[in-house]
């Protein structure tokens, strides 16, 4: 037997930050693009675009740097604080999950 924990923000009763935006900025992190990140999860550009804008208006500050174009493309790079985010969400997630984990076994591996 195991559990499972997932984790979300939640600002006046609305979804701000969870699993799916984590891993959507992670994505876009490696690949450099908003885009190759949504193809990656099989959603649309649009789709990954407003998932990061709601996160955004929530939180009050840019996650993104988009640039646009040029002679070697455009692309989009987290920002300081989108990757402070992307870190203390990723930090507090194994750090609950292993503390779950631990009080799971203390009240449910009995023998």
């Amino acid at each position: 037997m195991k559990i499972e924990s997932k984790f979300l923000i939640v600002k006046d009763g609305e979804k701000v930050f969870g699993e799916g935006p984590y891993r959507l900025l992670k994505s876009i992190e490696e690949l450099g693009s908003i885009n190759r990140a949504a193809e990656k999860f099989d959603m649309s550009y649009s789709k990954a675009l407003a998932i990061i804008k709601k996160a955004e208006d929530y939180l009050g500050y840019p996650l993104l740097e988009r640039v646009t174009g040029g002679v070697h493309g455009g692309g989009s790079y987290l920002t300081e604080k989108g990757k402070e985010l992307v870190k203390d969400y990723e930090d507090f997630a194994k750090e609950a999950r292993e503390a779950v984990e631990e009080i799971f076994k203390r009240k449910f591996m009995w023998k």
